[in-house]
């Protein structure tokens, strides 16, 4: 502690004297029969300068009538009074004084066993006169002094023990008083100081036993061991690999193990002493080797066991906010006094009955206020119900081709498909990409003629406005139909059928051709290994030659553009749009249900199930980064992040991924029609396929471009005025940085760079859901 020169010598030596007593936290039991507690006594009167005096004997002693007699306390005030001084006789020697010489304050107290019948009454019977005794007997350990402070004060004016022990190695900051209930003097004093005195100022016939220097791989059989095995170990500390540690001595021992986590009211109880096999945290770390946690340096290396721990998604959605902030805007783990004096209530009261035998049970559980006691509102759903959803039938589409004439596109020379040619196709079309692989089309065999539909109800999405993410799936699907047929030496006539968007697409018919070309032959075989792929490997840059082949390739599509953006400062205000319009997208109700019902899949069962949407194990990501994405299925975590300006984690990723990329590809067209979105995505396939030969990897970043979108041409976006300057802003930027023309669309913005194959891909429909055969 500094002090200032000029600051008088007496405060100095005041300060000195404090330093002296820092430590101390047994108090000092003086009973004036003995000679030599009398000659301390009066040392301590005459010498203890501002030295306070308690004596409030007789009082006690009236309570202590009452409570040996019941029937005392309807006496009058003066006959008890009376009593009470007969029994105090010589009142200095009556009892105990206390001497507290951390706080200089001598107190006169009842001598343990009137004490403990005057401050055990209001027990009884909640708490019966033989489970007191027993528990008088009970040794309790107490390891992690935030919550294990609430808990330890709970236990001590309960009487719950018999022998505390409490750990912790940590000295109290300013920042532990908004949970911890001590004052400011106290900053800089070891916690189990402080847990100590304010116990010895409760009861100081208790014995409490300090670890001050916490657990250790040195002192856990200490803690657990000595004057006595613990009849029960109550964990609260912060390191996640003393918690395990600590409990595979306690289940040597058949010790049961209790923790409470301040956030939902989450209890753990583990009986060792019932179970001696249990598995440690019920099975949550087993495949986790926590040895490895105390060598771990940055948080990111340790999420995966503190999610093992805590159970990342059964967190509160503000703790799971927290988490997503956590050394973003905030650097530690929140916790309130309301949650942590709660969790000492609760861990007092199961402690007792677990000692007491009355409690059995091992799991984990929670006492959720903010579930069991809210406002009776019904809960809001924000999928919309659509009955044109239902997907289409092939009753459906036969009954559309008849009622539209479509067999006027009928050409001479049109051939028979054979059931293997035009399971060829099928397969070809289904393996190209699409927005959340939502795969929008329906194809249908009639007639010699192969008609492309879409079904609207799959492609309906927030972000698919006028459904102009599907029509660029359904162009990379047709590119994918002509190399397949150019490989079966087919000829495809074909046209686009705009006047029946958004049903009906396209419709080809086919014939004898020849060969197919040896760039056809290429990219042909490109399609059963192009995917999307989300890694983030180092920045390498991309060939004159590569980027000269890519742009021919695209600009085969008649109108298509395609330009590459390699400077690493206007690619970092990319990625800031990006990363801007991705929270949008998490704020909107309806465009965050869709992320997470409509395209993302959380396990392998689902992704089998649905057959379309992204599975979370193809995305690339480690698992720090899929815990991430997990979180983001709380609504009310995401409203949370929102009222607080949060979220701007989230990013981190999609920053990385952008800034690791060879460039940033946009795929141009010259107006917004319906053609030009389908031809877009016939150029963005062919350069897709094209990068795949090169061994170029390629990962979509379309929610910019529809966002765009949305606010300036469909104008139907769901955001406040001041979100909706923000895209029209960042739009007149992209369109700067991209040096694009007023009278051309952007239409498919992508990553490009060079690394290795994902390992995973997203699956595709069975061919049942997507092509069908029928006649007229």
């Amino acid at each position: 502690m500094y002090i200032n020169d000029a600051v008088p010598s007496v405060l100095k030596m005041l300060v000195e004297q404090a330093k002296e007593n820092k430590d101390l936290y047994k108090p000092l039991i003086l009973r004036l029969s003995k000679n030599e507690d009398k000659a301390k006594f009066y040392q301590i009167l005459s010498e203890s300068n501002g030295l306070q005096v308690f004596n409030t004997i007789e009082a006690q002693v009236i309570e202590l009538l009452k409570c040996i007699n019941p029937l005392n306390g309807m006496l009058p005030k003066s006959e008890l009074e009376k009593m009470a001084i007969e029994r105090l006789g010589n009142s200095d020697e009556y009892g105990v004084w206390v001497h507290y010489p951390w706080s200089n304050k001598l107190v006169h107290i009842l001598d343990e066993q009137e004490f403990v019948t005057v401050r055990t009454n209001r027990n009884k019977h909640k708490i019966t006169e033989k489970e007191q005794q027993i528990l008088s007997t009970k040794k309790i350990g107490v390891i992690g002094l935030s919550v294990g402070q609430s808990v330890s004060l709970t236990l001590a004016m309960e009487r719950g023990f018999g022998e505390l022990r409490i750990a912790d190695f940590d000295e109290l900051d300013l920042s532990n008083i908004n949970r911890i209930r001590t004052g400011v003097q106290n900053i800089g004093i070891k916690k189990t100081v402080i847990v100590a005195r304010e116990i010895a100022e409760i009861d100081p016939y208790l014995n409490v036993v300090c670890f001050d220097s916490g657990i250790t791989d040195e002192n856990i059989l200490n803690f657990l061991t000595d004057n006595g095995q613990l009849d029960l170990l109550i964990d609260e500390c912060d390191s996640f690999d003393i918690k395990i540690s600590v409990r595979e001595v306690a289940k040597q021992l058949q010790i049961p193990v209790l923790m409470e986590g301040s956030d939902r009211g989450t209890i753990d109880i583990e009986r060792f002493d019932l179970e001696p096999d249990r598995a440690i945290l019920h099975g949550m770390v087993d495949h986790l080797d926590m040895k490895k946690f105390r060598h771990l340096k940055t948080f990111d290396e340790k999420v995966p066991y503190i999610a093992a721990v805590t159970g990342f998604e059964t967190l509160s959605p503000r703790m799971k906010a927290s988490a997503v902030e956590l050394m973003s805007s905030i650097s530690t783990w929140p916790q309130l006094a309301s949650a942590v004096t709660f969790g000492g209530g609760v861990s007092a009261d199961l402690s007792r009955k677990i000692l007491l035998n009355s409690l059995r049970v091992s799991g984990r559980y929670f006492l959720d206020l903010d579930e069991m006691i809210v406002n009776p509102t019904e809960k809001e759903s924000t999928v919309k119900e659509n009955v044109n959803n239902k997907p289409l039938t092939t009753e459906d589409l036969v009954d559309f081709i008849n009622e539209n004439q479509l067999d006027r596109f009928a050409k001479d020379g049109a051939k028979e498909l054979s059931d293997e040619e035009i399971i060829y196709l099928i397969e070809a079309v289904k393996k190209a990409p699409s927005g959340g692989n939502s795969q929008p089309w329906r194809w249908h065999y009639q007639n010699k003629k192969l008609h492309l539909f879409m079904d609207v109800g799959t492609a309906a999405a927030y972000l698919d406005p006028q459904f102009v993410s599907s029509y660029t799936s359904i162009g990379s699907a047709i590119e994918n139909l002509l190399l397949a047929a150019s490989a079966k030496k087919l000829t495809v006539n074909w046209s686009l059928t705009p006047e029946l968007a958004p049903k009906h697409l396209a419709i080809f018919s086919f014939a004898n051709g020849a060969e197919a070309t040896e760039e056809q032959q290429i990219l042909e075989q490109q399609i059963p290994f192009r995917h999307t792929n989300r890694k983030s490997p180092e920045r390498t840059p991309l060939s004159n030659d590569h980027k000269k082949y890519l742009s021919s390739l695209v600009q085969q599509t008649n109108g298509a553009s395609l330009t590459f953006i390699e400077d690493a400062t206007k690619i970092k205000r990319l990625s800031e749009i990006a990363t801007t319009t991705d929270l949008f997208r998490m704020f909107i109700p309806e465009a965050h249900e869709d992320f997470i019902v409509k395209e993302m899949r959380w396990t392998p069962e689902e992704v089998k199930q649905t057959e379309d949407g992204i599975g979370i194990h193809t995305l690339d990501l480690g698992i720090n980064d899929q815990y991430g994405i997990r979180l983001l299925r709380d609504r009310r975590m995401i409203n949370f992040l929102e009222e607080i300006n949060g979220g701007g984690a989230f990013g981190r990723l999609l920053t990385q991924q952008f800034m690791s990329s060879s460039a940033i590809g946009l795929i141009s067209m010259p107006n917004n029609a319906v053609e030009s979105w389908i031809n877009c995505g016939i150029a963005a396939e062919k350069m897709w396929l094209g990068a795949t030969a090169l061994g170029l990897q390629i990962h979509p970043v379309n929610v910019p471009l529809l966002f765009f979108y949305k606010n300036s041409v469909e104008k139907s976006i769901t955001l406040s005025d001041e979100r909706k300057l923000y895209l029209t802003q960042a739009e007149k930027e992209f369109n700067t940085i991209f040096e694009k023309s007023q009278d051309s669309t952007s239409m498919f913005m992508f990553r490009i760079f060079k690394t290795s194959a994902s390992p995973e891909k997203t699956i595709r429909k069975s061919n049942e859901k997507i092509f069908s055969i029928g006649r007229a």
